[in-house]
């Protein structure tokens, strides 16, 4: 049993798989690489955007640096991971096109025809926390509604009405946003 396995091991060993393992692996070094590279130059063109955010308090802009950062970040990531997969795979010798993709494309429109709305809402409350619309504890108008912002997150966003109503907003629904806590004295309407 012993020269069997040995044998075995033997013949894998002078086929061409360690040579395709060791190019697996090399493949696999420079995807990391290029991750490490995509992720120094997100942080720089972010940079910009985070560093509006000085005056606020510590949580939120921790929420902000979060969601507007780690957004992009874990995007980059996943889809470099993906495609060194499907090269890693393609070079061991798997037909990736044929049985991989046709079944990954299935999901992931089945995904984003399921996930629409909350995907709309994720992608609106990215832009309201990239944008800086607004933050906790600001006053706003949306429509009809006015009240204190409770809570934020990338799918909804929590008021405090003047009344003590808790009112839940989808972001996709805040089209037209008025920031009542960021008025300036020149920005303030004059009475009559």
């Amino acid at each position: 049993m012993f020269d069997a396995l040995s044998n075995y091991v033997h013949s894998v060993w002078q086929s061409t798989l360690p040579t395709r393992l060791t190019h697996a692996i090399l493949i696999a070094v420079v995807f990391e690489v290029l991750i490490l590279l995509t992720r120094w130059q997100l942080r720089k063109a972010l940079r910009r955007v985070l560093s509006q955010d000085l005056y606020r308090d510590a949580t939120m802009r921790v929420l902000r640096r979060r969601v507007v950062l780690g957004v992009p970040l874990m995007l980059s990531q996943t889809i470099l991971i993906v495609i060194a997969l499907l090269v890693i795979l393609r070079y061991l010798g798997f037909q990736v096109a044929a049985e991989l993709l046709p079944v990954g494309l299935v999901l992931v429109v089945a995904a984003l025809v399921i996930f629409r709305d909350m995907l709309a809402d994720m992608a609106a409350g990215y832009f309201i926390l990239y944008d800086d619309l607004f933050g906790v504890g600001e006053r706003i108008s949306v429509e009809q509604v006015t009240g204190q912002v409770m809570q934020m997150g990338l799918r909804r966003t929590r008021l405090l009405t003047n009344d003590g109503r808790e009112v839940s907003l989808a972001n996709r629904a805040l089209k037209q946003v008025i920031n009542h806590s960021r008025a300036t004295e020149t920005q303030k309407p004059i009475a009559p």
